[in-house]
């Protein structure tokens, strides 16, 4: 049974995948389901056009959490990150 107020946690991992990182956020902020929880890490991306597209959707959208790695933690501690961070009751990947 689906909750109609449940949270949903949205976990993206990222690394130097700016314009993917931009429709991704663009996709998700725009669901008809506002309820979300939206967990971006960034896995110490050196381009950096990866923070500056998720500080842009930081300030216009509060359900964002933006973190950035200080050193790559390789894809599968990054993935792991995300998921203990998220709180909903549901996830997903994106």
């Amino acid at each position: 049974m689906i909750l109609q107020n449940a949270t949903v946690s949205v976990g993206i991992p990222t690394y130097n995948r700016p314009i993917g990182l931009r429709r991704t956020l663009e996709q998700i902020t725009n669901q008809t389901y506002t309820n979300l929880e939206i967990i971006i890490s960034d896995n110490a991306s050196p381009d950096e056009e990866v923070r500056k597209i998720a500080e842009e959707f930081l300030i216009k959208d509060k359900r964002i959490q933006y973190y950035r790695q200080d050193d790559n933690k390789g894809a599968s501690l990054n993935f792991k990150f995300v998921l203990e961070k998220a709180k909903g009751d549901y996830f997903m990947w994106a």
